[in-house]
């Protein structure tokens, strides 16, 4: 990539922004698909835009911290080779103390030892991308935690060198932001698991059914008093009582589970001719308190 191209991506918006108007540093096309992993692009709702996954473990990850309740996840996020700001400071919400910039990829890969890298073909410094970079909002002020999928399965795996260089400039980057850092293998979660989530995506907001929100909290309510009912039949009853048809219905059902509102396990098979297991609540708060210390709902 020349220094022609990478200004006109900084100038598209490229690594910028927040929340639904956040463009990943990298976005994928037909041109680089991967081999060795299934890439995904796909719309979330839970943070209104569309996102572009490297992997599918980046993918299922991301669905994972969605439903934990993050504020914002960045997906391919720029760790510019520059002194820049801090990536809290694209929010400007008040803070306790000004954030300090960071020194920059350049600066954080000479005081490591590790030889930065340039963009193929040219003495162009590369722009290196974390895969997932997550903001919470903990005790009054936000914080970052950084995600990095590698297909790493076990300890002993041959891992190349360049790639734990690059995790090693990864943490040190987290350090110069004061952010968590986490290496996952592939995915936080099971595939099945992922699979379940995948399931209620669609309906973590209500934004495209606004008619849906008056009816979210009855719904809900209505169900939770017929655990001992299969799903099915539980499903109906609360149709019944909130007069809406079958397909809103299973609609708000994917919703409530998605927040919770219905205390329903993702890690269990879900099987519509029996009641739902609770655990749901349980396994989000112990997660959120595991990655964030902090848990908040």
């Amino acid at each position: 990539m020349t220094y022609a191209k990478l200004t006109a991506r900084i100038t598209l918006g490229h690594g910028l922004g927040i929340g639904p108007h956040y463009l990943p540093w990298l976005t994928l096309r037909k041109k680089n698909p991967s081999p060795q992993s299934n890439q995904v692009i796909s719309r979330m709702p839970p943070l209104g835009r569309t996102a572009h996954y490297f992997s599918r473990g980046e993918y299922h990850t991301a669905l994972f911290l969605l439903w934990l309740g993050v504020e914002d996840l960045r997906e391919q996020f720029p760790i510019w080779p520059i002194p820049h700001p801090h990536p809290l400071d694209l929010y400007g919400v008040a803070q306790d103390k000004p954030r300090p910039w960071s020194r920059g990829l350049l600066a954080i890969a000479a005081a490591a030892g590790v030889e930065h890298g340039v963009e193929f073909g040219t003495n162009v410094p590369y722009v290196a991308s974390l895969d997932l970079l997550a903001t919470t909002r903990l005790g009054g002020r936000s914080a970052l935690t950084i995600f990095s999928s590698k297909p790493i399965n076990s300890p002993v795996d041959d891992v190349k060198w360049r790639t734990l260089e690059r995790l090693e400039l990864e943490r040190r980057y987290a350090i110069d932001i004061a952010a968590r850092y986490y290496v996952s293998s592939a995915a936080l979660i099971s595939v099945f698991t992922a699979g379940q989530l995948e399931n209620w995506l669609d309906a973590s907001n209500l934004r495209y059914f606004p008619h849906l929100e008056n009816y979210a909290a009855q719904f809900a309510a209505s169900f939770n008093e017929s655990k001992a009912l299969s799903i099915l039949e539980a499903v109906n009853k609360a149709s019944s009582q909130c007069s809406l048809d079958l397909d809103q219905a299973w609609f708000l059902f994917r919703h409530c589970a998605w927040t919770q509102a219905i205390d329903i396990d993702p890690t269990v098979r879900i099987l519509h001719s029996y009641p739902a297991r609770p655990g749901g609540r349980a396994l989000r708060q112990a997660w959120q308190q595991r990655l964030f210390g902090e848990a908040w709902t």
